[in-house]
């Protein structure tokens, strides 16, 4: 017996669906890829500065670099998650404006 109404065609059918495409592991593109460990390196320097800034050298210029860093990677990780495209050539004007280096391989 079937406790919970079923209005639209069979629940469940439709939970398994919607769980096998939150759980399915995408498909990057090369460029994806590229944005992706470019993000990794700008968290690996983020981490870097973190810890000289607890070190004894958090001075405001150091905060406002962290917080360059903390809006690049946001944006970066933020399209990739939301599966946009990325022009490459916001992306290279984000990273100059930011200071961070583009991978050679990025196109573009």
């Amino acid at each position: 017996m079937n406790t919970i109404p079923d209005g639209n065609g069979n629940a469940e059918q439709k939970f398994q669906a919607l769980l096998a495409r939150l759980v399915e592991v995408p498909e990057w593109t090369e460029k994806q890829q590229l944005e992706l460990e470019m993000a990794r390196d700008i968290s690996v320097e983020m981490l870097r500065l973190a810890e000289e800034m607890r070190d004894g050298a958090a001075d405001l210029e150091s905060c406002l670099i962290l917080l360059k860093y903390a809006k690049v990677l946001d944006f970066v990780m933020s399209a990739l998650a939301a599966r946009r495209d990325i022009k490459p050539q916001t992306l290279r004007v984000i990273f100059k404006l930011a200071g961070l280096r583009v991978d050679e391989a990025y196109p573009g």
